[in-house]
């Protein structure tokens, strides 16, 4: 549901992931856990539906490097469906890259090779994402972090 907006476009991916699984299982080569042979090519089936949906190439500027951070007590409140509700809000481009790098841990350069985008387009996008999730958390919880630090 993370890559998707609504439980049609989860069932696309979900079948699509598993029909590969069904026929790439003759090249499983039992190195490894099944579970994670199989989780890798279900975030790959999400990461081809949103290539198609979605424009990752927007022009953009790199200008405002600025990250927020949430502080712990702002989240008391928020139950996870909450926070998955927000993600959900989210424009399809950044909410891919927000997924893939907070949830399956990848880092830009991965994201970017994945998606065919650059490594900066990689970062605006994640810095969208978080930007915009800002917004919808009160102001009053949030502490500003320049990145642009002297050392």
């Amino acid at each position: 549901m993370r890559y998707a907006t609504d439980t049609d476009e989860a069932g696309i991916i979900y079948n699509n992931a598993m029909l590969k699984v069904f026929r790439g299982i003759g090249n499983y080569a039992e190195e490894g856990k099944l579970a994670g042979w199989i989780k890798t090519i279900v975030i790959h089936a999400c990461i081809d539906f949103c290539k198609s949906k979605n424009n990752f190439t927007t022009m953009i500027s790199h200008a405002d490097e600025t990250q927020w951070m949430i502080r712990p007590e702002a989240l008391d409140n928020l139950s996870g469906k909450d926070i998955r509700y927000m993600i959900s809000q989210l424009p399809g481009a950044s909410a891919t890259v927000f997924n893939l790098y907070v949830y399956e841990g990848f880092n830009h350069r991965q994201i970017a090779e994945l998606l065919g985008i650059s490594e900066g387009t990689s970062k605006w996008h994640l810095s969208e994402a978080r930007r915009i999730l800002k917004t919808k958390l009160d102001e009053s919880s949030l502490i500003k972090i320049n990145t642009h630090a002297a050392g």
